[in-house]
């Protein structure tokens, strides 16, 4: 069912923006651009999970899309980490990390103790599928993949346009090494190939879930402190504006075609 709510609408004195530290600048500007991509790409994961055809074709398209949008959240997210650590952690003294509330200081706990504070940060299933498929194009050992698709991974589909081409051997390769390699790294056990890309899968689903959970709570203390600084008051006030939204969409409601008359 779409739904109707109010979004509060802030701003932010030019002045007082221009008057802050290039540091304070820096942190609240680079939080809040993390937020919006996070976001974003949080959004596209889900409607790519949601049916909008059926069939061997669809089915291989759709999945080749989810995996894609989950590689660069994944790596959103590793990246973040990288931001926030060289630019709050990192920083001296670490003053607004040191206000954070109990909760938000949680999930700064929870994210330091997963990637590590310092570089090289630790193997994870986020820095592995960011290394290997997401930002680079990593050598992968396809060797043992190879000898183990399932039946319609060595499928490609080309069309006339490229926009509608489908090269679903390409990503279905790659993503098995890589949920491999995950479920090695963790040291799961399992019988054979295909079990060990079946745990590398969860393993990477679950961590991006906790992951996405706590980054956002933490970006979330972040910029309430961040933007009570740079305004000289707190956010929250009498005076708000408020904006209606209309019709917004459940997620579950809304997917992305597979293919599309490019004209």
């Amino acid at each position: 069912m779409a739904k109707d709510f109010q979004l509060i609408h802030l701003t932010v004195d030019e002045g007082r923006l221009k008057g802050a530290s290039n540091r304070v600048r820096d942190q609240f500007v680079g939080c809040m651009h993390a937020h919006n991509e996070l976001t974003i790409l949080n959004r596209f994961l889900m409607f790519t999970m949601n049916d909008t055809g059926d069939g061997e074709l669809h089915n291989s398209a759709q999945s080749v899309q989810m995996w894609c949008m989950l590689q660069l959240l994944a790596a959103k997210l590793f990246e973040t980490w990288m931001m926030l650590n060289e630019r709050f952690l990192q920083s001296n003294p670490p003053d607004v990390v040191g206000r954070l509330e109990p909760a938000h200081q949680a999930s700064l706990d929870w994210l330091t103790d997963y990637f590590g504070k310092r570089q090289p940060f630790k193997d994870s299933a986020l820095k592995i599928i960011r290394d290997k498929t997401a930002f680079h194009y990593d050598r992968l050992n396809l060797a043992e993949a190879a000898d183990n698709l399932a039946a319609g991974e060595n499928s490609l589909y080309l069309a006339q346009h490229p926009a509608n081409s489908l090269y679903y051997m390409g990503s279905a390769l790659v993503f098995r090494a890589a949920f491999a390699m995950i479920a090695d790294k963790a040291g799961a056990a399992a019988n054979d190939h295909a079990e060990r890309v079946l745990k590398g899968t969860k393993i990477a689903l679950d961590d991006a879930a906790k992951v996405n959970l706590h980054m956002h709570a933490l970006l979330y203390g972040l910029i309430k402190l961040l933007m009570d600084d740079v305004m000289g008051q707190p956010a929250e006030n009498e005076q708000q504006v408020r904006i209606n939204v209309l019709d917004a969409p459940a997620p579950e409601r809304v997917g992305i075609p597979a293919f599309i008359d490019i004209g």
